[in-house]
């Protein structure tokens, strides 16, 4: 009977203490990647990571959402690469993960614009003829939580007065990547998409597409570059020599560098100090964070 009441209080107890991160327990530190983070580049940071802090680093791509939440709402997850408008969706469910470093160059982060595109040759030439002709228009967007592929377009839709693409466009559908809402444009499958100008710029730079095959109808103002991102509660100590592996990246593995300037297409930049307040400007294009939440949890169930 006594040892029945010792266990059922160490159970009580540990379901009542906080939980731990990885770094906490010198076990060692998780890096995740949202959708659009190549495996390799989390390959290449966790190899870097672990020669500069001395840790094991266990590495986890979240293709669902879903599953980047369960292990941000558990801790299970130190640090992350993160989209712009991901983070601030993120950062509104789970304060305590922060923003800590992002590309950028002369102490200012790295901007990015979104764009719609038709297919060269179509009658759509300005985002109010698409408007006009949304009920014959099948709408391409990259994914829920893609910045320049889906919210910020989207946001520019509902100024036009578009509230409920769902209901305004023939169709609409979401591809999962910047290149295959282009190419259905191309392709003739599609007749708009919502896709980053970086995008557009990087497949041209493959020869995979050419200025002729397309225009550009609508394009945003600047968008705060991704970040960079970690768990609070991790040691004061541990989190100012992570934000230094990252800042110094560039001098102490200028490979790795370059590598991830050619992923995020970003010449010349490097990882620069950033807060949770350098993304203020993407909380603003939402009316308010209830909304942007409720929003993206329609799309994220």
């Amino acid at each position: 009977m006594k040892l029945r009441s010792i266990l059922s209080f160490w159970l009580i107890l540990s379901l009542l203490l906080p939980t731990v991160s990885h770094s906490q327990n010198n076990e060692k530190i998780v890096l995740g990647g949202s959708y659009f983070i190549k495996a390799e580049l989390l390959d290449r940071v966790a190899v870097y990571l672990k020669k500069e802090l001395g840790k094991e680093v266990e590495v986890k791509t979240y293709k669902k959402t879903s599953d980047l939440q369960a292990d941000m709402e558990i801790h299970k997850v130190d640090i992350l690469i993160m989209n712009s408008y991901g983070y601030v969706y993120a950062h509104a469910n789970y304060p305590e993960y922060n923003a800590f470093a992002a590309l950028g160059k002369d102490g200012k982060l790295d901007a990015y614009k979104s764009c719609i595109i038709t297919k060269a040759g179509s009658e759509i030439k300005t985002i109010d003829q698409l408007v006009e002709k949304a009920a014959d228009v099948d709408l391409r967007f990259v994914h829920p939580t893609s910045t320049s592929g889906h919210i910020v377009p989207r946001y520019e839709l509902r100024k036009h007065g578009i509230s409920q693409a769902e209901m305004s466009f023939k169709s609409i559908e979401l591809t999962g990547s910047h290149e295959k809402s282009i190419m259905e444009v191309i392709n003739g499958e599609a007749r708009a998409a919502a896709c980053g100008i970086s995008s557009l710029e990087y497949l041209q730079d493959q020869n995979k597409i050419k200025p002729e095959q397309y225009q550009i109808i609508w394009k945003s103002h600047d968008i705060q570059g991704a970040p960079v991102v970690f768990n609070e509660e991790l040691p004061s100590d541990f989190k100012n020599k992570l934000r230094d592996v990252f800042i110094n990246m560039d001098k102490n593995s200028p490979e790795l560098m370059e590598y991830i300037r050619n992923s995020f297409h970003s010449e010349k930049s490097n990882f620069i100090a950033v807060t949770d307040s350098n993304y203020d400007v993407i909380r603003g294009m939402a009316s308010s964070m209830e909304d942007f939440i409720l929003f993206l949890n329609f799309y994220l169930q």
